[in-house]
C-alpha cells in the first residue's frame, strides 16, 4: 500500500450492501479494499479476491481476530447480516454482542473514518405500537429469495455505542432502501398481486400491498447501481459528513408511481391494488416471515412514512453519488442516482 493509498476494510463484503461498496471502491486506486470473510475460500470471498481486494480471515465474535483485520485500515464500512445463523440461538451471543466486538476492534485498530449500516429507533418511533423482530437491512425469505426489511432496533443501539466512544475522527451511519433488487426474484410475488412477473386474471401486472402511510415517499435503492458510490463519496469527504445519518436511497416513489415507471418502460399493463383499510389487512399466508412485511407497513403508516428517523430524502445521496463518479472520472450519463424507471428499463424491458 503505498503512502497515498488508504486501505478501506469491510466487514460483510461478501453480503449485497458489502459486496456493492466493495466493487465501487475497487475502481478507485486511491484506495485498497480488504474484506473480512469467515470462510476465504468460499466462492464469494475468491470472487472479491479475484476482482482485486484482499481477504482477511474473521469472526466477529472473535476480538482479536477483528483487531487483525482492521489492522493498518484507514477507513471501515460494517454491515451485520441480523439474519445469520449465528443469531438464532436464544440463549446465544447477540448481534449488539457482535457489533460492539467489531466497534471495540476497530478503535483498537486505530481505524479513523468509520461508516455504519444503522436503523431507526423502530420502537420508540411507534412509541412502542411495533416491534419488528427482524427490522432489518438484509433480511433472507428462503430459500431463495431476499427481503429487505428497513434495519432492526439494535443497529441503531449498535450505532449509538459508536457515537457514544467518541473514538474514530469520522463516523457516518447509512441506512439502506428499500432495495429494487427484491423484484428480480419470482417466487414471493404471487403474494403481492404477481408484480412484476405473474399477470392475474385480468392480464395486469398487480402490485398489492397497504399504503406506505404518510406523503407514500417510498425510498427505493439500487444496490447494484448505487450503493457503493453514495459510501464511497462519504469515504471521500468524511469530514463533511461526519455524524450525518445519509439515506441510501436512490428514488422516492409512490407505489402507484412505481407500476406506472414499470408500465412506462416496459410497455406491459400494470396496477397498484391497495390493500384496505390498513397494514393489519395484509394476508401473510402462513408465511412466517412475512409478519415482519406486515410489520414494516405498520412501522411506516404509524410513523407517517418515514423510513428513516426524518422525512426520507436522497439530495444527499445524490451529491456523493456525483463526487464518486468525479473522482472516477465517468461521463456525465453515469454521474447520477438510478430512477426506477431506468432500473425497471435496464431489467425487464425486452
Amino acid at each position: 500500500m503505498s503512502s497515498m493509498t488508504m486501505r478501506i476494510t469491510i466487514f460483510g463484503a461478501t453480503g449485497n450492501q458489502g459486496g456493492s461498496v466493495a466493487r465501487s471502491l475497487l475502481q478507485n486506486p486511491k484506495f485498497q479494499v480488504r474484506g473480512i470473510t469467515r470462510d476465504p475460500q468460499s466462492e464469494a470471498s475468491m470472487k472479491l479476491a479475484a476482482q482485486g481486494a484482499e481477504i482477511a480471515q474473521g469472526n466477529g465474535f472473535d476480538f482479536d481476530q477483528m483487531v487483525a483485520a482492521f489492522q493498518d485500515s484507514w477507513g471501515a464500512f460494517v454491515n451485520i447480516n441480523s439474519d445469520d445463523e449465528v443469531f438464532q440461538n436464544a440463549d446465544g451471543p447477540t448481534e449488539f454482542d457482535m457489533g460492539k466486538n467489531i466497534v471495540d476492534a476497530a478503535v483498537k485498530a486505530g481505524v479513523q473514518c468509520f461508516v455504519f449500516s444503522s436503523g431507526p429507533p423502530c420502537t420508540e418511533m411507534t412509541k412502542g405500537e411495533v416491534q419488528m423482530k427482524a427490522m432489518d437491512s438484509e433480511y433472507y425469505l428462503r430459500p431463495q429469495i431476499e427481503h429487505q426489511l428497513i434495519e432492526r432496533k439494535v443497529k441503531y443501539k449498535i450505532e449509538q455505542y459508536a457515537r457514544s466512544l467518541d473514538a474514530f475522527e469520522t463516523f457516518i451511519p447509512i441506512g439502506a432502501g428499500w432495495f429494487l433488487e427484491n423484484f428480480l426474484g419470482k417466487e414471493v410475488a404471487p403474494v403481492f398481486g404477481g408484480f412484476p412477473h405473474i399477470p392475474d386474471t385480468d392480464g395486469y401486472l398487480t402490485f398489492r400491498v397497504p399504503f406506505w402511510g404518510g406523503e407514500e415517499n417510498v425510498p427505493w435503492l439500487s444496490i447494484s447501481d448505487d450503493f457503493g458510490d453514495i459510501v464511497q463519496g462519504v469515504f471521500l469527504d468524511p469530514i463533511r459528513w461526519n455524524g450525518h445519518f445519509v439515506h441510501g436511497v436512490s428514488d422516492i416513489r409512490s407505489f402507484e408511481e412505481l407500476v406506472g415507471d414499470f408500465s412506462t418502460s416496459t410497455g406491459l399493463k400494470t396496477r397498484f391494488d391497495p390493500i384496505l383499510p390498513d397494514w393489519k389487512s395484509l394476508d401473510t399466508h402462513g408465511i412466517h416471515q412475512l409478519n415482519d412485511v406486515k410489520l414494516m407497513f405498520g412501522f411506516t403508516q404509524i410513523t407517517g412514512g418515514r423510513y428513516f428517523a426524518e422525512p426520507t430524502e436522497n439530495v444527499t445521496a445524490a451529491i456523493l453519488k456525483r463526487a464518486t463518479a468525479e473522482a472516477l472520472a465517468l461521463p456525465e450519463g453515469k454521474q447520477s442516482l438510478v430512477t426506477c424507471r431506468q432500473w425497471f428499463a435496464a431489467r425487464f424491458r425486452d
